[in-house]
């Protein structure tokens, strides 16, 4: 038993302890050294926003903040610039007051720079409202003329696109005008003609869309096709109200102004 006790004292046994110590402390402090260095311990670079700037004008954009991007994806936004960024992940610092490690790649949204093509659909023996309706929510334009048609009245008769004889499977830029035909029935009709000063412009759409007349608008301060559907109608030509009637297929111009 003494003899058991001596090897605790003994220089061999002392010599092994400091030196397991030793190993343990290197193996400690290395290992939290080359966490820290892994994951760059305390490390903060603030997410700069990326909104709006030019695909072109990434790579200059990030020049010296330690980070990198990633396009994933491609949105169509009518009144976001063209081929800039319109999305983020993570999001900017000053918005969300967090940061990153350098080397993180920033997942970006870009708006292409080419228009969103449209599948136009076949809107002939269809209503005027419901033809109307389809393009337009489909992100397209209508111009309605009427033709005389001694079958009936309110139908389209006819549809072209720039001009063309429309064709199944067809695609155009999201916004192309249609032009629509549409039946207003014998000779000689006529139609009331509603006030439309104080309206919108999509109002305005909306009171005509049963009966048999074109809007023709006109906004000198309307930029985009928003400012033009919330336009103020300040005056048109003919003059409505209650008791007025014109011939059907009369053009009703609007003069408007944004508001």
């Amino acid at each position: 038993m003494m003899k058991f006790f001596r090897f605790f004292k003994s220089k061999k046994f002392i010599f092994n302890l400091i030196a397991i110590l030793i190993v343990w402390l290197i193996v400690i402090f290395g290992t939290k050294s080359y966490l820290n260095s892994y994951t760059r311990f305390g490390e903060k670079i603030e997410v700069p926003a990326f909104f709006k700037i030019h695909m072109d004008d990434l790579d200059e954009f990030i020049s010296g903040k330690n980070i990198t991007y990633e396009i994933v994806d491609s949105v169509y936004l009518d009144n976001w610039p063209k081929g800039t960024v319109c999305w983020q992940h993570p999001m900017p610092s000053d918005s969300t007051g967090e940061s990153v490690k350098s080397g993180r790649v920033i997942q970006l949204s870009i708006v292409p720079t080419r228009p969103k093509m449209i599948l136009v659909p076949k809107v002939d023996g269809k209503s005027k409202r419901m033809a109307q309706t389809q393009l337009e929510s489909l992100g397209l334009r209508t111009k309605i003329t009427y033709e005389v048609s001694t079958i009936g009245t309110g139908f389209v008769l006819n549809q072209t696109v720039n001009g063309k004889d429309f064709k199944e499977g067809i695609s155009v830029p999201k916004g192309t005008v249609i032009d629509l035909v549409v039946a207003r029935g014998g000779g000689g009709e006529e139609t009331q003609l509603p006030n439309l000063i104080g309206l919108t412009i999509s109002q305005a759409k909306e009171r005509l869309l049963n009966l048999t007349l074109t809007l023709h608008h006109e906004c000198l301060s309307c930029v985009n096709e928003s400012d033009i559907d919330n336009a103020i109608i300040m005056s048109q030509s003919p003059k409505g109200g209650e008791e007025t009637s014109v011939a059907a297929g009369t053009t009703v111009t609007v003069w408007a102004e944004k508001q």
